[in-house]
């Protein structure tokens, strides 16, 4: 997806996400769908799960959607500071 995305447009925004409560993901994930924007990836681990949902007709790039749960959220916040 990535480099499908690089070899169409260069180097340019790819996709944007949202970090959602995991307990939000499964709602987020059936309404995109539902609105005509297939899964295009997704993947679970045991701190959060990742969908990429092709947007791209409708804003210009693929809309990724993280669920995450509390220890996805401690996580990103690690990351935020710098802790990784």
């Amino acid at each position: 997806m990535y480099q499908e995305s690089l070899d169409r447009h260069g180097d340019a925004v790819q996709h944007v996400a949202y970090w959602l409560d995991d307990a939000c993901y499964d709602a987020a994930a059936t309404h995109l769908e539902s609105s005509g924007y297939p899964e295009i990836q997704s993947l679970r681990l045991p701190m959060l799960r990742v969908g990429y949902f092709d947007t791209r007709r409708a804003i210009g790039v693929v809309t990724e959607i993280v669920g995450a749960n509390d220890a996805g959220h401690e996580f990103r916040r690690n990351l935020k500071l710098g802790n990784f």
